[in-house]
């Protein structure tokens, strides 16, 4: 895998809101590790330098108070004992190489020389130094009379005190992070939604719903897509209804005169046995086609009558009956439905339009019928028709729908318009049609629908 085809199939897992969540989240934790940290590596310093400097006053108060004792001729324990000792300093005095007061927790030996040798020659000095326990102190060493003092300072409490700093710093930036990615999400849905609101929408308008509009969001920036949607499916409304309209009106002016010339055709075919050869073989050519431009007429005007007649009319019907009949006006035996027959409530013209359009469609183009199966599947009507044909490519699985379309192979006598008027009479019952490939090797159409009675 490339690298340009993996970050692409990343972004498509990942989808635009989560990615702008995690961006969010990512320039949240970053603001939040800047701040936090500078904050951290200020408050350090500072407390540090504070701590030192009040270290530094406190030794060289307890340094004049024993070179003053020691002046007085004071035994160095003594001159200790005049001090104010906390928790948090231990004072000591190295005199002649002897070590007087101090803790039993630091030994005197573990004392930098270094602090010891620069008190000596400079007069006082300061050094932070780590005891072998792994506790860190502040050494102050100062240079009194014939002695030197040094005043040990445990930097346990402010240790402890940069720890929580720390460990604050550490969950801020975490929460950040999260927080981040929530007001990302947020953010990202909020500017995703028209896009979510227009996607509804085509979906809406795929399943055949020409009115369906979205929202107008306030912000005028997002809005121009909702807007341009909206022009664009009012005028693919338009545009559809004025092509329903024009079928439906041409083929309302042809139906009269239509009438006519089947009447007249009707008529010369049953006297065909009265005319010479020539004209007898006429009218059987004839014949056949008028009734084809016939038929296609009826559909047209069926299909183009679909979209405005929006009335269903249901009744309590006999489902496996009423296959039954459609099998036996086609000459068919029954015998090709299977299943048992149960009641629901459908649209009975309707439902019988669908049937007959689809063994029409089988015997037509798919080589004759080889089953029928009608079952009831919780609140559902589960119609199968398969059929001996060379079966429907998947390609195109969902383009035979359409009006005038027909599949590869299929015979010219119809007008492609029956698997469109089942489609449209199946979309007004709120059901859905496939077609699949039958496990005999033909083609299946899946019919659901739903019990009205129900809804």
């Amino acid at each position: 895998m490339s690298k340009s085809t993996r970050g692409r199939w990343i972004g498509r897992r990942a989808g635009l809101a989560n990615r702008v969540a995690f961006a969010f989240s990512l320039i949240s934790m970053f603001v939040a590790l800047v701040v936090s940290g500078a904050t951290y590596i200020g408050t350090s310093v500072y407390l540090l330098q504070e701590r030192e400097t009040s270290a530094l006053s406190q030794a060289q108060i307890d340094a004049r108070i024993v070179d003053a004792a020691l002046r007085d001729d004071v035994r160095p324990g003594k001159a200790l004992d005049q001090l104010a000792v906390t928790e948090d300093n231990s004072p000591l005095l190295l005199v002649d190489g002897d070590w007087f007061g101090g803790r039993s927790d630091l030994p005197p030996e573990e004392i930098p020389a270094a602090l010891v040798d620069a008190a000596t020659t400079d007069g006082g000095a300061l050094q932070r130094f780590e005891a072998t326990d792994g506790a860190v102190y502040l050494g102050i060493a100062i240079s009194v009379e014939d002695a030197v003092f040094v005043d040990l300072f445990a930097l346990q409490t402010l240790d402890q005190i940069l720890g929580i700093l720390g460990a604050v710093v550490v969950t801020g930036t975490i929460l950040a992070f999260f927080v981040g990615g929530l007001v990302g999400k947020a953010a990202g849905n909020r500017l995703l939604r028209p896009l979510s609101d227009v996607a509804d929408g085509a979906r809406q308008i795929r399943a055949g719903d020409l009115s369906a509009r979205v929202p107008i969001p306030p912000d005028p920036d997002i809005s121009a897509i909702s807007v341009a949607f909206n022009d664009m499916a009012a005028a693919v409304q338009n545009r559809l209804e004025r092509e329903r309209r024009f079928s439906a009106n041409v083929s309302h002016e042809l139906r009269s005169p239509l009438t006519g010339i089947v009447g007249t055709t009707d008529l010369l075919e049953h006297r065909v046995e009265q005319l010479p050869e020539r004209e007898a073989n006429l009218i059987r050519a004839l014949s056949p086609q008028v009734r084809r431009f016939s038929a296609m007429v009826l559909d047209l005007l069926e299909i183009s009558r679909i979209g405005g007649d929006q009335i269903v009319q249901l009744e309590s019907i006999e489902v496996g009956h009423l296959v039954d009949d459609q099998l036996t006006a086609r000459h068919l035996p029954v015998s090709l439905r299977q299943g048992e027959n149960f009641a629901m409530m459908l649209d009975p013209r309707r439902f019988e339009r669908i049937v007959g359009n689809l063994i029409d469609n089988a015997e037509r183009h798919g080589g004759g019928v080889t089953g029928i199966q009608v079952e009831r599947v919780g609140p559902h009507l589960r119609l199968t028709v398969d059929d001996s044909g060379p079966g429907v490519p998947p390609e195109i699985s969902g383009q035979i729908f359409e009006p005038f379309a027909r599949g590869e192979g299929a015979h010219q006598d119809g007008a492609g318009l029956g698997l469109a008027i089942v489609n449209e009479q199946i979309r007004l019952l709120g059901g859905t049609v496939e077609v699949l490939q039958s496990p005999s090797g033909g083609a299946r159409f899946l019919v659901e629908l739903s019990d009205r009675s129900l809804t």
